[in-house]
């Protein structure tokens, strides 16, 4: 940014889903690198991982309310950022505390809408090549079939399968499908006892109808990440789906989109950064939306 011909820094408030280090994105293998995605969060419980999460900026991690349908004492809580390996998070990570939690009162059960959370941290957070927040989508921002994004976790690497030591966070492109064909492929039944399930509105699927590649438990509440223009931004929220990499089953994420209003609604002055009349621009607004 520059102010009067003097080049500033930018703060705290300017910068979304830049990471600050140059990564080849076409390396083969679900292995990330420290730094590739800076905005990647693990959520814990009694010091074990329990989900993921994404970090939107310098107080607030956003993940799926289901890793909170029976919320325990938050002290036993903590958030993990800047982590590459979560046996070996190394001097880059930061472990916080968790101060509150904010579940969408439409969230009601396994598979219903409103599967979406607010994480406040105990504390802020100064950014760093291994922590920055991820952009989050204007509701006007549209994310077609067919649109390569990234899933990132430390999910199991299959169904009740550990991701092995030291637990690297883990990284898989998945195209986005279109809803009505999600709906249709839900209601494929390919493999007995499996039950039909009503894809909505504020859902968005993404993976493989053939399956082989999908998130998986553990993964629940972290990021699907698209590039826009130059940045990365959050288009979903790791939520449900029929077991791990299923034929006919593709992943199914809260669409973030959907929550735009809510997320202003829960503010409530604490989270003004991401204010209702904020843009991140050219023109270098604070906001970390995009249009």
């Amino acid at each position: 940014r520059v102010r009067g011909g003097v080049e500033t820094p930018p703060t705290r408030h300017q910068i979304c889903g830049q990471p600050r280090l140059n990564l080849n994105r076409l390396v083969k293998g679900q292995d990330t690198v420290p730094g590739e995605f800076p905005w990647q969060a693990s959520i814990q419980w009694g010091g074990a991982h329990m989900c993921g999460g994404s970090l939107i900026n310098d107080e607030w991690v956003v993940t799926a309310a289901h890793c909170f349908f029976q919320v325990q004492n938050l002290t036993q809580y903590r958030v993990v950022l800047g982590a590459h390996q979560l046996l070996k998070p190394g001097p880059n990570a930061c472990a916080c505390p968790v101060q509150r939690i904010i579940t969408n009162p439409r969230y009601a059960g396994q598979t219903t809408s409103g599967d979406i959370a607010l994480v406040q941290l105990g504390q802020r957070l100064n950014f760093t090549d291994y922590i920055l927040p991820i952009c989050l989508p204007d509701a006007s921002v549209h994310f077609p079939p067919g649109k390569v994004c990234w899933v990132t976790g430390w999910g199991h690497v299959r169904s009740w399968v550990d991701l092995p030591s030291p637990q690297t966070l883990q990284k898989l492109q998945v195209p986005i499908i279109d809803s009505k064909k999600c709906r249709i492929l839900y209601l494929t039944n390919m493999q007995n006892r499996l039950p039909h399930r009503n894809i909505q509105d504020d859902m968005i699927c993404a993976g493989y109808a053939e399956g082989m590649r999908d998130a998986c438990h553990g993964d629940s509440g972290g990021p699907m990440a698209c590039i826009v223009g130059d940045v990365w931004v959050l288009a979903g929220i790791v939520s449900w789906g029929e077991g791990c990499a299923i034929k006919n089953r593709p992943g199914v994420y809260s669409r973030l989109t959907s929550y735009q209003s809510w997320i202003r609604e829960e503010e409530l002055g604490c989270f003004s950064t991401l204010g209702a009349h904020l843009r991140a621009t050219s023109r270098g607004s604070r906001a970390f939306y995009v249009v």
